[in-house]
């Protein structure tokens, strides 16, 4: 009589539970002699199915976001040394390519402009202040900007950057300036 679908699973449980240490050993002994294979396989099976892996891994955190902020929150706590030296270590080796990134971050997050587009805008002004048309080859350009709307307007030095900041870039006031100076020579 041939046997139910029930009953093989429970076979094939009492021989995993009998022969565990020896199906231990084997799979051990397989893995390390087929280890390449292995994560070639691996590896292929991930590049197949990323937005499988990504739409569950996305449902696992979900799910599971109080356990894994407190397992973090332990983690942290109890590693607190090694991950501070591993961050100094890595701020030192990365020195140069993490001040490009915060360089680009700022402007992106405070202008909305790529260092590409600042370059481009730099080219535009022939490397000069839009004002005083000094030439920024030992001094840093400034992002001028419009405070309400936020629209950059162009490249300026610090002296005329400032002194539209403190005129409030208003054009009245800076006009009577004018005015006040062609008066008075």
């Amino acid at each position: 009589m041939p046997q139910t679908k029930e009953q093989i699973a429970v076979q094939r449980k009492e021989y995993r539970e009998k022969n565990k240490e020896q199906r231990a050993a084997y799979e051990k002994e397989y893995r390390e002699k087929n280890k390449e294979q292995i994560a070639a396989s691996n590896k292929k099976w991930r590049e197949n199915n990323k937005e499988q892996i990504t739409a569950y891994m996305k449902e696992y955190r979900e799910k599971n976001k109080e356990q894994l902020a407190a397992y973090e929150k332990e983690y942290r706590e109890k590693n607190k040394e090694q991950l501070a030296a591993l961050a100094q270590e890595y701020y030192k080796k990365n020195k140069e390519q993490r001040a490009a990134y915060e360089k680009e971050y700022r402007l992106k997050s405070k202008y909305g402009m790529s260092l590409k587009e600042k370059n481009v805008l730099l080219q535009k002004q022939n490397n000069k202040c839009k004002i005083c048309l000094v030439e920024f080859s030992n001094i840093t350009p400034n992002i001028d900007h419009c405070h309400t709307t936020n629209k950059v307007r162009g490249l300026l030095c610090l002296n005329c950057n400032t002194g539209l900041g403190h005129f409030k870039d208003n054009t009245k006031l800076l006009t009577k300036a004018i005015n006040y100076l062609q008066e008075n020579k």
